[in-house]
């Protein structure tokens, strides 16, 4: 397995912080007699049924492997998890691992919360091989501060019949044809003068959601939220080109879509009100559970004649906290994250977690998934899904997590297309910036370069503070 070389954050802290980080790379410990009775504490931040059985399952096989080694989980909602492990740390109450994502790690980092893995991030490495765009997000001050565990890509979800009743024969594959598609697509059947289909499905709300949608496009243009150096980089021609995309595009989304978040875009592709939508192949489950089997997925569409264009990834992680290293539980922590890695285990956190298939971090990983090989014990949708290989189900399945692998890597998170260059990405993110602009430009119909120059100084501001 070939060696990732560490993309150096560059990471300004503020005097108050840089002097209580506890930030030296001290994990030397010898590793753990045999017999040394542990108990861990891990949170994780999704209660539903699948997540919860799916690290139910991975610790129980762990334990059995590890008898001297209990590991409690614990849920804490994302809504919560941030100010959670900020208080924990104050008053030295925090857990032993806390899973993360690219975007929320740094605030635990900056207050002194966490300790470098690099020793459990290279002997994964090692073993497994990260792909390679896994990792960036994670770096800072020349250490490793999380392990990767699963992650997910942006992709295009469409419907074939749509697309066959309309005479394409292939998902689009540029910013015109998606344009194109999406006109067509969207059809007053009847003649009522109601339309019956629209052509996308894309939201202006204010959440996540938005933000993440619009993030793909930024990508698929090349651009992000900051410059290599770290300073602020989004006022540029790429980001006004894929605003004035997203707002051409917005006219064939449903009128309703200026309110939809994650429940509702899901409700609406069930209900067939729109035939195709950006999205990412987790929550491919819920359309499964459905027995929606008219479903398909494509790499994200590119800008017609782009010179640089990427994927928008995500994916969620494991620190290690600054109170397992105090309390000795270091080399467990290690021992149970190394086990997290092991491809069959990391089919399970990942194509079984729900709302379901996620994709491995590794190399390793993601050659299982994209074998013949199948979990069905664990695998968690039973109904309504045939598990033998080139089964409809099964074809559908694979189409989503192969397109995911392939997108994988050549993708980035938002806020880290040159890696953790700077840690206020969670700040900015949580502060919807990005979706407030594009209320402004799809909303209230405010010029695009105005909207997208005051997204930048609202940036800047978190930025300074």
């Amino acid at each position: 397995m070939k060696k990732k070389n560490l993309i150096f954050g560059v990471v300004l802290c503020m005097a108050v912080l840089v002097s209580g980080c506890g930030r030296e790379s001290t994990n030397s410990e010898e590793d753990m007699p045999e017999d040394e009775k542990v108990e861990l504490t891990i949170w994780q931040h999704e209660p539903t049924e699948q997540r919860v059985t799916a690290w139910n399952t991975v610790i129980e096989k762990f334990q059995e492997e590890n008898p001297n080694i209990t590991v409690n989980m614990e849920v804490v909602l994302w809504d919560d998890a941030q100010a959670k492990m900020l208080n924990a740390i104050q008053s030295n109450t925090m857990p032993d691992m806390n899973v993360v994502s690219d975007t929320s790690w740094s605030s635990a980092y900056l207050a002194g919360g966490i300790v470098e893995v690099d020793d459990i991030v290279e002997a994964i490495d090692d073993e497994y091989g990260f792909i390679d765009s896994t990792l960036s997000s994670y770096t800072a001050d020349g250490h490793y501060w999380a392990v990767p565990i699963d992650s997910i890509c942006y992709s295009l979800m469409y419907r074939p019949s749509a697309l066959e009743a309309a005479g394409f024969t292939e998902p689009p594959k540029t910013w015109s044809e998606l344009k194109e598609y999406a006109e067509k697509l969207t059809i007053d059947e009847n003649g009522d003068g109601e339309i019956d289909q629209y052509g996308i499905g894309i939201t202006c709300s204010r959440d996540a959601l938005a933000t993440d949608t619009f993030a793909a496009f930024m990508s698929s243009a090349g651009t992000d939220i900051f410059n290599e150096d770290g300073t602020i980089g989004f006022d540029n021609d790429a980001t006004v080109n894929a605003l004035e995309f997203y707002d051409e595009l917005y006219q064939y989304a449903p009128p309703a879509a200026s309110g939809w978040s994650w429940g509702e875009i899901e409700s609406n592709w069930a209900a067939k009100t729109f035939a195709m939508m950006p999205y990412h192949s987790p929550n491919l489950a819920a359309f499964f559970e459905n027995n929606d089997l008219d479903i398909a997925c494509a790499p994200f569409p590119t800008p017609d004649g782009a010179e640089e264009s990427y994927k928008s990834s995500f994916n969620h992680a494991v620190t290690v906290t600054k109170g397992a290293q105090e309390n000795g539980h270091y080399e467990a922590c290690k021992k149970f994250i190394e086990f997290l890695e092991k491809p069959e285990i990391s089919w399970i956190i990942t194509v079984c977690q729900e709302p379901g298939f996620y994709i491995p971090t590794t190399e390793a990983g993601a050659e299982l998934v994209s074998s013949d090989y199948f979990d069905e014990e664990n695998f968690p949708i039973k109904d309504n899904f045939d598990t033998e290989k080139g089964s409809e189900s099964r074809q559908i399945l694979d189409n989503f997590l192969n397109v995911a692998l392939e997108s994988s890597k050549e993708a980035y998170a938002l806020g880290n297309k040159y890696g953790a260059v700077n840690l206020n990405t969670a700040e900015i993110y949580n502060s919807y910036i990005i979706s407030d602009m594009i209320q402004k430009v799809l909303l209230t119909g405010e010029d695009v370069e105005e909207a997208v120059n005051w997204a930048t100084t609202e940036m800047n501001k978190v930025n300074d503070q």
